[in-house]
């Protein structure tokens, strides 16, 4: 039997994205949320990079979300995460990436940077902390996201434009989909799960369930992912 705990922040997509390739591949695991007030330290006991999720396998740590994924994808086969076609396999890489490094930032800019959103998924963000998390998170996060943000962009533009550009992101997941069921093979794969978990997230803010509910063939594609994947 192996012995297998996610070290995570609850309302990361990153460790949404491991979770679901857990349930996915049936494998049973254990949660340990991490507080955020002490998550500099206790990550970089099990994790030198300082990130989660980290999975704790038999007392070995794999660290950063497609390094689980691939970890979990030879460890456990069926099914599959990655296709066999070549050109697929790529696709997948592309779509993870576009994920992980692009729509990652619209999801931190609009669910804990902007006013509409932050108050709630900041204390959500902090609820291992009990009720000084609460207390100072809808302070804290927000400055602590925006640093982020603003480095990578998103987080300078203004609301228009994000809100215009996440349209486009979404305009191409409907054309992506086309008529099919899936991004990048004709079954589910890593593409689908790294893409739907960033999805998720944006939909967390009002703004964003918003600008998916104007994209009927993107809405069916996450509720089938979602169905697969969640359990």
């Amino acid at each position: 039997m192996v012995d297998i705990t996610l070290h995570q922040f609850e309302i990361s997509p990153f460790c949404d994205k491991v979770r679901r390739i857990l349930r996915l591949k049936g494998v049973p695991f254990e949660i340990r949320e991490v507080s955020a007030l002490r998550s500099a330290l206790d990550v970089r006991r099990i994790n030198r990079m300082g990130k989660l999720p980290v999975l704790e396998v038999d007392g070995e740590f794999i660290a950063d979300s497609s390094e689980i994924a691939r970890f979990l994808d030879e460890r456990f086969p069926d099914p599959a995460l990655w296709p066999a076609d070549p050109r697929e396999r790529a696709q997948c890489h592309v779509l993870e990436d576009w994920a992980d490094e692009s729509l990652y930032f619209y999801e931190m800019t609009m669910r804990l940077q902007w006013p509409s959103n932050s108050p709630r998924w900041s204390r959500e963000a902090m609820r291992a902390d009990g009720r000084l998390g609460e207390a100072i998170g809808p302070v804290l996060v927000p400055r602590v996201i925006a640093q982020r943000t603003k480095a990578q962009g998103v987080g300078r533009k203004s609301h228009d434009l994000v809100l215009r550009e996440l349209e486009r992101h979404l305009d191409a997941l409907e054309t992506l989909l086309g008529d099919g069921d899936w991004l990048a093979s004709s079954s589910l794969t890593i593409a689908d799960i790294a893409v739907a978990s960033q999805v998720s997230a944006i939909a967390g803010a009002r703004e964003g369930q918003a600008a998916l509910d104007g994209h009927p063939v993107t809405s069916a594609w996450l509720q089938r992912t979602n169905a697969a994947t969640l359990g």
